[in-house]
C-alpha cells in the first residue's frame, strides 16, 4: 500500500515537471513570435510615417505652387522651359 501511494505520488511529481517545461518552452516560443510581430509593427509603422511625411511634403508643394499661381496670376516655369544665362566676362 505505501510503495502504490509513493509510487502515484512520484508520476504526479513527474508529471508536473514535464508540464512545467512544457509550458517555459510555449512560453518561449510565444515570446519570440510576440518579438518578431512587433518588430514588424514597428518597421510597417516607420514606412507609414515615412509615407505621411512624403505625402505632407508633396501637399504643402502642390498648394504653395498653386497659391503662387492664383495670388500672382502667373505660371511656374518647369526646369525644361528655365533658360541659364552665362554672365561670366
Amino acid at each position: 500500500m505505501r510503495i502504490m501511494f509513493n509510487l502515484f505520488i512520484l508520476f504526479i511529481i513527474t508529471i508536473s515537471a514535464f508540464t512545467v517545461v512544457h509550458l517555459k518552452h510555449k512560453n518561449r516560443t510565444m515570446n519570440i513570435s510576440i518579438e518578431n510581430i512587433e518588430q514588424e509593427l514597428s518597421f510597417e509603422l516607420n514606412e507609414h510615417k515615412r509615407l505621411l511625411d512624403t505625402k505632407g511634403k508633396l501637399i504643402n508643394q502642390k498648394l504653395g505652387n498653386t497659391n503662387i499661381e492664383k495670388s500672382l496670376g502667373m505660371e511656374i516655369p518647369s526646369k525644361k522651359k528655365i533658360i541659364y544665362l552665362d554672365l561670366v566676362e
